[in-house]
């Protein structure tokens, strides 16, 4: 089968979007979904320039300062910006309005929470809520998935990615020789277990030679502090749980899980006084984690697929899409309204 270069690919994705568009399809996805319920945002982190092309993580993860600001403007002129709970407790996937309801989510807990997208949030007056572990909170240590974008940089500058890729076959039974990217092996590494994958982490580390890879943040951390979540948190901000230490639920024993859960919750009501909001890690649940989420005292749980949460929306498996820089740019680098509205409406649309 004959693959187009990536940028024939997104000239005709522009161009179905555009046709989507001005046929009037577009329009009628959003007045169904303003009718049955609620889009959920998914992000992760909101950087300056310089930052954005220099941090340690996968493109899927970043948006541009810019960019999110011009999401907020769209968000404020044309949506209703819902918080995933009203004052009342009422989730917000209840009712119906006018305009499409959009809430706005944050995973991980990233510093530049606080820094860079709480002060634009503020300013266009759009609630969101962040999911953070707990266990991450005020640690020094780097998180794997960084570690290993840095052991992929140092590889692709010293021409060891062929060494890198074989130690990845070692470490990962049934790993596909098809599967070769970034991102591959990110996926590839997320259900191992810790030992499993620090030992490849380590393994490959010894691929890198001399350079400086160091698994200390010199600035104190990546993640947001107590006393950051509690100042956001005065500020409108809602906070729950991703688990303690944002490992895979359905990979992990049943009874590993549990306490992922019940630590994660314990420890963020004992410093937020509630926490009834869970986001599943990677996204991943399954009948057994959804049943251990309810038992463990949380009221909603949310998946990472597209698709509109409504009335009838099992409460434990609560759709959210998944937005990053590539979903909200247009060619021009700047915030295209019509490629989010085919990645955030007509996809949840289609679902």
């Amino acid at each position: 089968m004959i693959r187009l270069p990536q940028s024939a690919r997104r000239r005709l994705r522009s161009l179905y979007i555009r046709i989507l568009y001005f046929s009037g399809l577009l329009w009628w996805a959003k007045s169904r979904i303003a009718r049955d319920g609620v889009v959920v945002l998914t992000l992760h982190r909101v950087l300056p320039e310089p930052e954005f092309e220099q941090a340690d993580c996968q493109k899927g993860m970043l948006v541009r300062d810019t960019t999110f600001d011009g999401l907020l403007s769209y968000l404020r002129a044309r949506c209703e910006c819902v918080p995933l709970l009203q004052p009342g407790g009422q989730p917000a996937g209840a009712g119906k309005g006018s305009r499409v309801r959009v809430a706005l989510t944050f995973d991980d807990g990233w510093r530049d929470n606080y820094h860079t997208a709480l002060p634009l949030a503020l300013r266009h007056e759009v609630p969101f809520t962040v999911f953070i572990c707990p266990g991450f909170i005020e640690h020094r240590e780097t998180f794997w998935p960084a570690a290993v974008v840095k052991l992929w940089r140092a590889a692709e500058r010293s021409g060891t990615l062929g060494q890198l890729r074989e130690l990845w076959r070692a470490t990962v039974s049934g790993a596909s020789a098809e599967r070769d990217t970034l991102d591959d092996l990110m996926d590839d590494l997320k259900p191992l277990d810790a030992a499993r994958r620090n030992s490849f982490i380590d393994a490959a580390r010894s691929l890198a030679g001399n350079e400086n890879l160091s698994t200390q943040n010199e600035n104190g951390g990546e993640f947001l502090t107590w006393q950051q979540i509690k100042e956001m948190a005065k500020q409108g901000v809602a906070f729950g749980s991703h688990t303690d230490t944002h490992r895979i639920l359905p990979k992990i024993p049943v009874s590993e899980a549990l306490r992922e859960l019940q630590v994660s919750r314990g420890t963020v009501e004992f410093n937020l006084k509630s926490c009834s909001l869970l986001a599943y890690p990677n996204g991943d649940w399954s009948e057994t984690v959804r049943t251990l989420a309810s038992q463990c005292g949380y009221r909603f749980a949310f998946a990472n697929s597209p698709g509109v949460w409504k009335t009838g929306t099992n409460p434990f498996s609560i759709p959210r899409v998944n937005i990053w820089e590539g979903k909200l740019a247009g060619d021009d680098g700047k915030f295209s309204r019509l490629e989010f509205e085919y990645a955030a409406f007509w996809l949840s649309y289609r679902k």
